[in-house]
């Protein structure tokens, strides 16, 4: 498994992750090393699955779905932050 550094100081804060069902298999693989990982660290993680979206969905996938799904993470985002 990879080193994730960045998951042993990420704070109480949970990291909010989109996932592309149509993603390259070894990007797909890194996401899941990711998951694996975090959840060892006891991070949270917000997964917004998009499964009918590519790698860059959101430009590359200009559909309902990649729309609602961008809308569903920046909702994530901004609910964990604000007060």
């Amino acid at each position: 498994m990879r080193r994730w550094p960045a998951l042993a100081g990420a704070g109480e804060l949970p990291v909010v992750l989109t996932r592309a069902g149509l993603e390259m298999a070894e990007i797909a693989a890194t996401v899941e090393e990711f998951l694996a990982a975090a959840k060892e660290h006891g991070t949270r993680v917000e997964v917004v699955d998009v499964p009918d979206g590519h790698h860059g969905f959101e430009t590359l996938d200009p559909t309902d779905a990649s729309r609602e799904a961008v809308r569903r993470a920046l909702a994530a985002v901004l609910a964990h932050l604000a007060p």
